[in-house]
């Protein structure tokens, strides 16, 4: 098992090098990224050569990309290039963790709700609960989020980030999103569970339903909901940011739709999707040591 971990987390350097290389390459892409400061009347040529110079822009590539590489591992980001100034890591370290624990919350919402209902509708397959839970699941799932974000906000008074009364709208509404797929997973992996040779035996040999349920049927079908587990939590912190702007929570959204506009500001856009991406690379790193704990096979392949 030690030696598996070893090899996936040296396996995450070379990923976490393409990601921020594609990263870097498409940030440099962007409409306008050159002209941050050229585009701004208010500039002399002077002062375009000396700003250019002072964030780096007068580089070539390769260099603002090692530059960046040295300065993200210090998270020393550099400044701002919108009004105000502001260090990118003091906006990304006031608005970046918001954002995180609304997806946090999100996911473990949805993934303890989910599971729980896809074992309840496993075991009551073909049954009212199930076929109820079956329905709610595929309505959920076909109700985008923004729109159950705009009804919540229209019906209900109670959301926004102040308190954790409020907070539960946000949480809710996003997990919602993601809750289907952990229904539907689960209850796939269940009933196929319970039909495999080793509950059959279990059952044969006396075993109690409860103990052949809860320590094979469960465990098993498990592992194909925590393989999803990783994509599924990137798919809830970038569908967060529909949330926070609907919704009114102050985290990372805000400032990243921003940066897009004019002037252009790459190294908030560049370090803000960096960040994001070291997170579900980790986030799938740990799922896959998860695995390979419900499945000791896996660890020795």
């Amino acid at each position: 098992m030690l030696g598996f971990i070893i090899r996936r987390v040296l396996w995450t350097i070379p990923v976490l090098l393409l990601a921020t290389a594609l990263t870097f390459t498409l940030v440099k892409l962007l409409p306008y990224e050159k002209e941050t400061f050229s585009s701004n009347v208010k500039y002399t040529d002077s002062q375009v050569r000396t700003l250019e110079r002072l964030y780096g822009l007068d580089d070539p590539a390769p260099v603002q990309y090692v530059n960046f590489l040295k300065d993200f591992v210090t998270f020393d980001l550099g400044v701002s290039t919108k009004p105000g100034a502001r260090e990118v890591s003091e906006i990304i370290g006031d608005k970046l963790p918001v954002s995180m624990l609304l997806g946090t919350c999100a996911f473990l919402f949805a993934a303890l709700f989910g599971i729980a209902l896809g074992i309840v509708s496993a075991l009551r397959a073909n049954g009212g609960i199930d076929y109820t839970i079956t329905t709610a699941s595929t309505l959920a799932f076909a109700l985008p989020s923004f729109v159950t974000a705009t009804l919540w906000v229209k019906y209900s008074p109670n959301y926004g980030w102040d308190t954790w009364g409020e907070r539960i709208g946000p949480i809710a509404v996003l997990g919602l999103s993601i809750m289907p797929y952990f229904v539907r997973l689960v209850r796939a992996s269940m009933l196929e569970a319970l039909q495999q040779e080793y509950v059959l035996t279990a059952r044969a040999k006396g075993l109690p339903w409860r103990t052949t349920v809860g320590r094979h049927a469960v465990r098993n079908s498990l592992i194909p909901t925590v393989v999803n587990a990783g994509p599924l939590f990137g798919f809830v912190l970038t569908g967060s940011f529909i949330i926070e702007r609907i919704m009114i929570v102050p985290g990372i959204a805000g400032e990243f739709i921003e940066a897009f506009g004019q002037p252009v500001d790459a190294r908030l856009i560049l370090a803000s999707t960096v960040l994001l991406a070291f997170v579900i690379i980790f986030m799938n790193l740990i799922v896959d040591i998860i695995v390979a704990w419900l499945d000791p096979r896996i660890s020795h392949d």
